[in-house]
């Protein structure tokens, strides 16, 4: 942020004076509303634990600052929809930082899709799968935490099937299991089919600590359509770069072409909230938006409680489901 084009770091906000300390020269608050007072700034990045989200992003909003925050927007949608209430009433940008979207390789495939060079969607199948038994400090809360991995990985994936094809998940049904020699006391591997809106059935599986090869973090992708698949497959180290190979059915398999993008991952979100403020334009990943992208992953949630199918956008009109 400090480092960013077009954007001040005027104060960071931790109650954790040592967490304060990474700030350096820039002046450290330990309570919001004393930054919100005093710090003379337009906008609010909020990387607080989830279930804060809600009563930070509310704060920050109703003393006029947009806000960009990280997802999940908030654990229920009932505070999701009240966060997208009041930047309305407010009249200021609400945006959620799903960075996932901001690299070459899913623009290359969300290309494809919106210009239809899969003719009509098929089917989509994601696997991701990582070995995050040693990847967090011993006390982090994702080993704690309920649905670790639906809540912490699963809303990049499904916002991202939104985003490629244009439509919203319909139907959710999950399971989920424990991992006995891992450190997560809850379940940190799970296995989901879904359907997109039009009935296109997605197959889904995550997994916090496999035995196997691992994927990026974005996962392993193969969509099918009528004129053929397309194939996503990345990194291991670095998200923002991997292979995407175009197969019309019949044809050889060819590699497509990636844009060039200015700015990536986080860089980019926070740029996105930036022209959002400076044009008056609606963000790609308005709150108001990606409310539905937060109810796919509760769906998630509540069909592994429940053992039942869910209707997300039954979800959506019922506002009350928690994690």
């Amino acid at each position: 942020m400090a480092e960013a084009p077009g954007v001040e770091l005027s104060a960071v906000v931790d109650p954790d004076p040592e967490a304060r300390r990474y700030a350096d020269a820039i002046p450290g608050y330990a309570v919001l509303e004393e930054a919100l007072a005093g710090a003379g700034c337009d906008a609010v990045v909020v990387a607080s634990p989830p279930d804060t989200h809600h009563a930070v992003v509310k704060a920050a909003l109703e003393a006029g600052k947009h806000v960009l925050c990280e997802k999940p927007l908030a654990t229920s949608l009932g505070d999701a929809l009240d966060l997208v209430e009041v930047a309305a009433r407010v009249g200021r940008v609400l945006m959620v930082s799903q960075n996932y979207r901001y690299n070459a390789p899913f623009r290359a495939v969300q290309r494809v899709l919106m210009e239809g060079g899969l003719g009509d969607l098929a089917s989509i199948r994601i696997t991701c799968r990582r070995d995050t038994r040693t990847l967090f400090a011993p006390d982090d809360f994702r080993y704690f935490m309920r649905h670790p991995y639906v809540l912490d990985m699963s809303v990049h994936h499904f916002d991202l099937i939104r985003a490629a094809t244009g439509r919203d998940l319909s139907t959710v049904y999950a399971r989920s299991w424990r991992v006995p020699d891992s450190p997560f006391v809850h379940d940190p591997a799970v296995a989901a089919l879904l359907q997109v809106e039009g009935g296109v059935p997605v197959v889904y599986e995550g997994d916090w600590a496999t035995h196997g090869t691992e994927t990026s973090w974005n996962g392993e992708w193969e969509i099918s359509g009528e004129a053929g698949r397309l194939i996503w497959s990345g990194s291991t180290g670095d998200r923002g770069t991997g292979e995407v190979v175009l197969e019309k059915w019949g044809g050889k398999p060819s590699p497509v072409q990636q844009p060039e993008l200015e700015f990536v991952e986080r860089e980019a979100t926070l740029q996105a909230l930036r022209e959002a403020v400076e044009s008056g334009e609606t963000p790609e990943t308005a709150a108001a938006d990606n409310v539905r992208s937060l109810a796919a992953m509760l769906g998630c949630v509540q069909s592994i409680e429940s053992g039942e199918v869910v209707d997300v956008a039954g979800l959506l009109a019922a506002r009350d489901v928690k994690l």
